[in-house]
């Protein structure tokens, strides 16, 4: 049980381009919003905040918030073009104080557990960095190679140095015979879990910069962050959630694994 004072925000998108209404599809025969936020409130959390855009997500998350007082609904607008602008949004509607620790949870994520949650408010905590987040290590060779899976690599207090979606590190003398050609994995390599944790006044300030060119060129915002000089603290879990859900098979594989879990 964490013993950090911290709130989790969950921002959720209705007009996704890749699954439509996404935080109403299905997930264990509940909406996928409702089903995150249940997760987040399992958590130490001393307030669960659906920052969501749609009055029909609204319409799914009341029974919810009407059993569960410290979950909380936040209208936002049409606006916001990331998860982060929305949080942004709702840290200035709900007037939360600068120095309030906040953990992003994504409201796609339906089997991000209270131990991540929880994880990535206490390190942040005793950390003393700008930002938490998780990473877990990579055991499967496609994966380096796969940009889809971000990669990250930190210095020896395990503080990020970079995150990327191409091989880092980069094992020269390994990967020159070409990636197909690859057997095993000489050097450590990790996987970034998209799962933050930072104060709120670091996350109005991180929007008052600019774009930084890594970031762009990698497509990761976690990167203006690195660019600023800001410092973000990483833990290693070896019990990574299952990634979310971006897609129609996305879902169905999230719903597999919600069988298979009843079953056991």
């Amino acid at each position: 049980m964490s013993t950090v004072d911290y709130i989790v925000a969950i921002p959720a998108r209705y007009a996704s381009t890749r699954l439509a209404a996404k935080p109403l599809a299905l997930v264990d025969g509940k909406p996928m919003i409702v089903k995150v936020c249940e997760k987040a409130l399992e958590s130490s959390a001393k307030e669960v905040i659906a920052c969501v855009d749609h009055p029909l997500v609204v319409e799914a998350l009341e029974p919810l918030a009407k059993e569960n007082k410290r979950l909380v609904i936040c209208m936002t607008s049409q606006a916001p073009r990331s998860g982060t602008e929305r949080i942004a949004e709702m840290l200035k509607l709900k007037n939360i104080s600068g120095d309030t620790i906040v953990v992003n949870v994504q409201g796609d994520e339906p089997l991000i557990t209270k131990d991540h949650i929880d994880e990535v408010a206490s390190l942040l905590a005793r950390s003393g960095a700008n930002m938490s987040t998780l990473c877990n290590p990579i055991t499967n060779i496609t994966d380096v190679f796969d940009p889809n899976c971000v990669k990250v690599v930190m210095d020896k207090d395990n503080f990020a140095l970079y995150f990327s979606r191409t091989p880092i590190p980069y094992e020269r003398d390994n990967f020159a015979q070409g990636m197909d050609k690859v057997t095993k994995l000489e050097f450590k390599h990790y996987h970034h879990i998209g799962i933050y944790g930072y104060k709120a006044d670091t996350i109005i300030d991180y929007l008052n910069r600019e774009p930084a060119a890594i970031e762009q060129a990698e497509s990761l915002e976690q990167l203006r962050l690195l660019h600023y000089g800001m410092k973000i603290a990483v833990a290693t879990t070896d019990r990574p959630p299952e990634t979310g859900v971006d897609t129609l098979s996305d879902l169905e594989r999230v719903n597999r694994i919600f069988e298979a879990q009843a079953k056991q």
